[in-house]
């Protein structure tokens, strides 16, 4: 934790975000959603004002819905450089999204941004969030975070030649407050280890005060970075050097992992649907009879997808390690990229199933069982991530986003299991 005298972070008092005035052009309905809502308020936490109109010392912002919805992207209207280069902040995988992305920068530079994006809001006091980092930047861009109980204010910090400086994550939530605490302590270990493999930001602020969290790390991103849409030797690389430099501290058996996971679902308890609770009966009998098979070798990123990661200049960088921590089985980042990617391509349930299987076997050089047994354990850490997650609510059962998919691909995963 970063004492507030060396950071010069002042005590911010949450104010009740002020969003009225007319009705801004183009489709309406960000100013009254919820998530949007919930990031003004976050933004308000760390001294800005966001308002629809102009006022004292603001700035106009475009609003960009993201493809999900829900989610919005805050991106500065001038001065153009860092117009232009708050669009790094989105972060397309797909051809078409990414064409249209390079269409957009080319219109930013132009001075476009205001026709671009005709939906407005106008922001004060982002130069001196900016400069209270510490980092050189002036300017920032907002992306109100994904819809999920651990949603987050991210923001992209920028110096006046549209230079990317630095990152930070705001919350008001106290759950994601010990995940950005998780992942400032996570990534000082990873720093001073030094990887080889893989650039790793460094902490430049991680503070908690007054009900605000606030992480800031620095980059190495420009502009002109994208995310790899598939599997590379760097990913391959980087994932066993950390498990080799990492095995010491963080290795744990299959075992202990089953041990952890078996108590979750009592935990959960009546809040987990009886299927699911069956469902992972199965799954631990079957993973028990070989419980090596799925022992975590060391430390793992724990949402090691497309969007976490980039290449620059032939290196591959990661970030976002707030979910990192011992509590993974074998293979688990590789599999979640590999799900990641198959996903991309409109792949799911059963055919899901195999895809993966089919992969880590015939590519990465896992046996049947290796792969199947890791796909299972993968499935069912990532059903608890989901279930456990949710807001317990007396009467209610856990539901999340994708479980009816994750529960028709670890069932046809326990069917392949049985079969062989």
């Amino acid at each position: 934790m970063i004492d507030a005298k060396t950071t010069g972070l002042v005590e911010l008092v949450p104010r009740k975000p002020v969003m009225n005035g007319p009705t801004p052009r183009g489709r309406p309905g960000f100013v009254s959603d919820t998530y949007f809502d919930a990031a003004v308020q976050e933004m308000e936490a760390i001294g800005l004002r966001v308002q629809l109109q102009a006022h004292p010392g603001s700035a106009p912002f475009g609003v960009l819905s993201g493809r999900t919805g829900s989610r919005f992207f805050l991106l500065p209207a001038r001065p153009r450089a860092v117009s232009a280069a708050s669009l790094a902040l989105v972060q397309p995988v797909r051809f078409a999204p990414r064409a249209v992305k390079g269409l957009a920068i080319v219109g930013a530079r132009l001075g476009l941004t205001r026709f671009l994006l005709p939906r407005q809001v106008h922001i004060s006091g982002a130069s001196d969030f900016a400069r209270m980092v510490d980092c050189g930047a002036r300017h920032c861009a907002f992306l109100t975070g994904t819809p999920s109980p651990h949603r987050k204010l991210s923001a992209q910090l920028m110096d006046d030649t549209g230079r990317i400086r630095a990152y930070a994550k705001v919350s008001l939530n106290p759950a994601v407050h010990a995940l950005l605490v998780r992942e400032a302590e996570t990534l000082r270990f990873l720093g001073a280890i030094g990887l080889k493999s893989a650039w790793i930001p460094r902490v430049l602020l991680s503070e908690v005060r007054g009900g605000t969290a606030i992480l800031a790390t620095d980059t190495v991103r420009t502009t002109g970075a994208s995310c790899m849409t598939d599997l590379d030797a760097l990913h391959l690389t980087f994932l066993e050097e950390l498990v080799i430099r990492t095995a010491s501290r963080w290795a744990r058996s299959g075992v202990s992992l089953l041990g952890d996971w078996a108590a979750q679902v009592e935990r959960l308890g009546d809040h987990l649907a009886q299927p699911w609770r069956q469902r992972f009966d199965r799954a631990i009998k079957i993973l028990s009879t070989e419980p090596q098979l799925i022992s975590s070798r060391g430390l793992a990123h724990g949402d090691f997808t497309p969007v976490n990661s980039f290449r620059q200049h032939g290196c591959l960088c990661v970030f976002d390690w707030e979910y990192a921590g011992d509590a993974y089985p074998a293979d688990y980042d590789l599999i979640c990229y590999l799900d990641a990617v198959a996903r991309l391509g409109g792949i799911r349930s059963a055919s899901l199933a195999a895809t993966l299987e089919h992969r880590l076997v015939s590519e990465l050089g896992r046996s049947p069982v290796e792969a199947n047994r890791r796909l299972i354990a993968f499935f069912c850490v990532h059903a608890l991530r989901g279930a456990g997650r949710q807001p317990r609510c007396a009467g209610l059962m856990s539901n999340w986003e994708g479980e009816n998919e994750a529960a028709r691909t670890l069932d046809a995963l326990l069917c392949r299991a049985f079969e062989s």
